[in-house]
């Protein structure tokens, strides 16, 4: 076996007195040492800097959720070669996707707390719960401070990543995915460029011209089998009623939910005028036959097969996966410019998501060392090695740059599967930085390109509410979301009138949305304290 490749990160020499309770918070209950027992437990055991990150043997426990095409976490290449570079050797508990929040759950109900959770899907609310109430989770902002310079330089340097992560108590319970390429953050915009050619026409760029061009593809039968088969506009879901033109009418999803942040004033926009014109634009493309007919019928199968045979005109999706043998008939489109001239793709997902990809618990002996463990991933070297492994092994160097073995893309298993006896990258949720999202066609990055520009300049993602808040705001929020799609499928099909829209926003106050904005108001202050 060729010996990994890396050069040894220099870390900033450890503090020789400190402790974990002063770094953390006064109420954790992850330590009961002295400050300078802590230090000097922390300072006897890991190396200043480089690897291996601990002088002697340190063990953890590691429960995580497995995706089904990666191998037993034991077996993973790059989980074996981190574990003879760092010195930490993991015992890892990984459970399948599907039962995983489960067992999950009963770790936490019996207290049979592993010492970290590691690719994990721990929500929100997990967070809120063992971390800010049960003091499960400890806090981790002061291990970061002292022991993940590179994580500390991506707090640094996107600010609202940081507090993305940061719960409304002040503290940092969970770390994140922090994707630094755009093209691995949200849905693009796809226009059928074979169609666009074959009627000499331009993609789109304001509502008039996209109604000329969809009117086109419904009636001029643009992929020549003389049947009135295309549809010119596929929407896949009724979810994507709120975040495909959104921007186009200057509305944004910020904070993980329908609202716009402007001067630091959190307002959800579900009972504006601007949702009402939106809804109102996508009844007229309905009603003209320009709109996928069945796209609140949530049959992802069926929508799926009409774009692998090539029959829609433009759609949102992530990525050119599900129709790769096609994708060369698609190109990128700006969103376009609305009434109001708002030009905005408020599809995109912020900075850091998901959040919940590593935990450490408060059983673990050696948080210092755990925390050195993960920041290596933070480092453009971690990340190369966690996506692309070991030179000469999983990939070769083409041009200044990792490419992954054709062994690996053509393996008979299939590209995912080969690539699960790798890393972990199969399914995602891995606490790293992305900087070139390996699974991403290219295409799908050259369709990218043409909208990230559009995209929000700074998205904060759904904050991490207190017990308190939680408690009133999941209900609340529950409610006003069902009510609001099953309105807006109501609203776009016709079968609510406008003339009700005023019954509408008079139900959504007896609903408490105003409670709500307020509370998004309160977490939102709470990040920029």
């Amino acid at each position: 076996m060729r010996n990994l490749k890396v050069l040894t990160t220099t870390l900033a020499a450890v503090l020789a007195v400190s402790s974990l309770l002063s770094a953390c918070s006064s109420g954790d209950k992850a330590t009961k040492e002295e400050p300078a027992a802590a230090g000097d437990k922390a300072n006897s055991v890991l190396n200043a800097s480089g690897f291996p990150i601990v002088k002697s043997d340190v063990s953890m426990r590691v429960f995580g959720c497995k995706d089904p095409n990666q191998a037993a976490w034991k077996d993973v290449l790059v989980l074996k070669e981190y574990e003879k570079k760092s010195g930490i050797k993991m015992a890892y508990e990984e459970t399948p996707t599907q039962g995983c929040s489960e067992k999950r759950n009963l770790l936490f109900a019996s207290n049979e707390l592993p010492d970290l959770f590691l690719r994990a899907d721990l929500s929100n609310t997990d967070i809120s719960k063992y971390g800010m109430q049960e003091q499960m989770l400890i806090p981790l902002e002061g291990l970061i401070e002292k022991y993940a310079p590179n994580l500390k330089k991506l707090f640094d340097q996107y600010p609202e990543a940081k507090k993305t992560v940061t719960a409304t108590d002040g503290h940092i319970y969970s770390l994140p995915v922090i994707r630094l390429q755009a093209a691995g953050r949200g849905d693009k915009i796809w226009i059928n460029q074979e169609w666009l050619a074959k009627l000499n026409l331009k993609a789109p760029t304001n509502v008039d011209e996209l109604f000329t061009v969809l009117r086109a593809f419904r009636d001029q039968d643009p992929n020549g089998n003389g049947k009135k088969d295309e549809i010119p506009l596929g929407l896949r879901d009724p979810g994507m009623v709120f975040n495909t033109f959104a921007g186009s009418f200057g509305l944004d999803r910020q904070l993980g939910t329908n609202a716009n942040i402007d001067n630091n004033k959190v307002k959800l926009w579900v009972g504006d005028d601007r949702y009402k014109e939106l809804l109102m634009f996508l009844n007229k493309l309905y009603a003209e036959k320009l709109l996928y007919a069945d796209f609140y019928a949530q049959d992802l199968p069926k929508w799926r097969s009409n774009l692998s045979q090539a029959l829609y005109g433009m759609f949102f999706i992530y990525a050119s996966d599900p129709f790769s043998k096609v994708e060369n008939q698609f190109a990128g489109m700006a969103p376009i410019k609305g009434p109001h001239g708002d030009q905005l793709l408020s599809t995109g997902s912020p900075l850091a998501s998901p959040i919940g990809t590593f935990a450490i618990t408060r059983v673990n002996k050696n948080p210092e060392a755990a925390i050195r463990w993960v920041d290596y991933f933070y480092s453009e070297e971690g990340s190369q090695f966690f996506n692309y492994g070991i030179e000469g092994q999983s990939y070769t160097m083409k041009n200044g740059k990792p490419v992954i073995l054709d062994s690996i893309k053509n393996d008979p298993r299939g590209f995912m599967a080969a690539l699960g006896q790798v890393n972990l990258v199969p399914g995602g949720g891995f606490p790293t930085i992305i900087v070139d999202d390996i699974v991403l066609s290219e295409k799908t990055k050259e369709v990218s390109a043409v909208s990230e520009k559009f995209t929000s300049k700074v998205m904060y993602g759904a904050p991490i509410f207190n017990k308190e808040a939680t408690d009133k705001v999941v209900p609340i929020k529950a409610d006003i979301d069902k009510f609001v799609q099953e309105s807006a499928i109501k609203f776009i099909l016709g079968e609510t009138s406008f003339d009700k829209w005023g019954e509408y926003t008079a139900t959504l106050k007896k609903m408490k949305i105003d409670e709500l904005e307020q509370a998004y108001q309160t977490a939102f202050d709470a990040m920029n304290k």
